[in-house]
């Protein structure tokens, strides 16, 4: 019953009403923001590094950094637009330690389990994912971002802290060169 009563606490609050509790440390708000959140946060998280452990690593550290930087928030852009890029440097921060960047796309890929798509006998659907996952972290992030989450160009351009022009750019790169990619795929199979 007391769950239900604390639950209740937060009902009804916008996701910026709960970032003003959490910085009042009402702790219990951060429940709530991960309740309404974690299922997209995880699958970002997914998408941009293809590896299930992972993702859910950096689930639970995209939480602790809402928890620690959440009064950070200044309302200046929508709390979705934030938290992606708060995710996204979570993700990039990841990478970077890992070296995932600099040991290249191609080995990574190929030892990934490339689960963006769901699984099927399409052998199409394979080529495409794993085509996805040999772009360059940058190019794959506009297509997971537009194409997965539905975020248009500007709201990209936000998250990426770029402009609008140079998301179109880097959406049409790298449309083209998953093209490439999946022909490539298709011709040694």
């Amino acid at each position: 019953m007391e769950r239900t009563n604390r639950a209740h606490r937060w009902a009804g609050r916008t996701d910026r009403e709960l970032l003003a509790e959490l910085a009042r440390d009402e702790v219990g708000a951060l429940g709530e923001l991960f309740e309404r959140h974690h299922d997209r946060v995880r699958a970002l998280c997914y998408r941009l590094t293809g590896d299930p452990q992972v993702a859910d690593d950096l689930l639970q550290e995209s939480f602790l950094r809402i928890l620690r930087y959440g009064s950070g928030f200044k309302g200046q852009a929508a709390f979705t637009t934030w938290l992606y890029r708060l995710v996204r440097n979570v993700c990039i921060d990841h990478m970077r330690s890992e070296d995932r960047i600099r040991a290249g796309n191609e080995s990574w890929a190929s030892d990934q389990a490339l689960d963006v798509m769901p699984d099927t006998s399409d052998p199409r659907l394979d080529r495409l994912r794993t085509a996805l996952y040999r772009l360059a972290p940058e190019k794959r992030e506009v297509l997971v971002l537009s194409r997965y989450e539905g975020m248009s160009y500007a709201e990209i351009a936000e998250v990426c802290e770029t402009t609008v022009g140079a998301i179109k750019v880097r959406a049409h790169r790298a449309m083209r060169e998953l093209r490439a990619r999946f022909e490539e795929l298709g011709q040694t199979t």
